[in-house]
């Protein structure tokens, strides 16, 4: 079995994914940009507040940014046990694959990791009893508008995760095809793959 470790490719073999995996990188980031910025807004125009009514629109997205940060919770969960299935899978296969095929995988976990952070820590912020504080009414319109932003945020960056690995799985599907056009898969001048 070929040593297929990451850092035994050079920097040349990269030249061919790298600017892919930049535009990915770039796509998948203005897709969550753009799914918070619609997520946020969506939410701030249906749900445009007055001091006054603060309270009652706060009771009412409680319940839905708690079920949509618990759901962002288990997909990141889910996604972290998905990338360790991955690197086995890297490292196991005869294959030797690119460096940037592993930069990919890290990218993905960390993004996962500031998602599940993210909506953990939303979480215990709305563990508070928001609504029964003692307080003036303009509190309650800031904590809203907080809540608004915080889960937009969590679920923009949950969106720019999830475009992250359907590209990663684009390239592997590119594995399965054909090896040797794959551009994760390090091949040598004859045409065969590296560990092969």
């Amino acid at each position: 079995m070929a040593d297929t470790h990451p850092s035994t490719t050079n920097e040349s073999d990269d030249a061919t994914d790298e600017p892919t995996r930049r535009d990915d990188l770039r796509w998948a980031a203005m897709g969550g940009v753009a799914a918070g910025v619609i997520g946020f807004g969506g939410m701030v125009v249906v749900g445009t507040a007055s001091a006054f009514e603060a309270r009652r629109l706060l009771d009412a997205v409680l319940p839905t940014v708690r079920f949509a940060a618990s759901a962002y919770v288990a997909g990141g969960a889910t996604i972290l046990a998905l990338m360790l299935t991955l690197i086995t899978f890297s490292i196991s296969h005869d294959m030797d694959f690119r460096r940037s095929h592993y930069r990919r995988i890290q990218e993905i976990s960390m993004m996962t990791t500031a998602v599940i952070v993210s909506s953990v820590m939303l979480l215990m912020f709305l563990s508070f009893p928001l609504g029964e504080a003692d307080v003036e009414r303009g509190w309650y319109l800031w904590v809203y508008y907080a809540i608004l932003l915080g889960g937009s945020v969590t679920g923009g960056i949950f969106i720019s995760t999830i475009l992250m690995l359907f590209y990663a799985v684009r390239g592997l599907i590119g594995v399965g095809q054909d090896p040797e056009e794959s551009s994760i898969v390090i091949t040598d001048p004859d045409g065969d793959e590296a560990g092969t």
